[in-house]
């Protein structure tokens, strides 16, 4: 994603990929993914920084399933943007690889200043 290479996330998504969750709040499937993400890419996106932190894995030998905290900031269409949250992501192997199966994001909200 911080490199804007779309080809990369369509060989690295299965094809009955499915995420939930996330800014938007609903299930979107991998040709929304791939839409969505051309489409923000295509608006003057730059993302600066982005990390992953706490990360613990559990690989199932043909299934891998990974939670996480993550973070990330940059610009979209003109506007700065800060997102982070805690994720889940299942990968399947597929041949001598692994694919993106499934996706939940839940966002950390800022804390109002009291």
């Amino acid at each position: 994603m911080q490199n804007q290479d779309l080809s990369a996330l369509r060989q690295l998504t299965a094809e009955n990929y499915v995420a939930s969750g996330g800014p938007a709040g609903r299930t979107t499937t991998r040709e929304e993914l791939l839409a969505e993400t051309e489409a923000f890419f295509g608006e003057t996106t730059r993302i600066d920084s982005w990390s992953l932190k706490a990360m613990t894995d559990l690989d199932l030998g043909t299934v891998a399933v990974c939670a996480y905290d993550w973070a990330e900031r940059g610009q979209h269409a003109g506007q700065a943007f800060e997102l982070a949250g805690a994720a889940t992501d299942v990968l399947v192997r597929r041949g001598t690889g692994w694919v993106h199966q499934a996706h939940h994001v839940t966002l950390q909200h800022p804390q109002a200043a009291s």
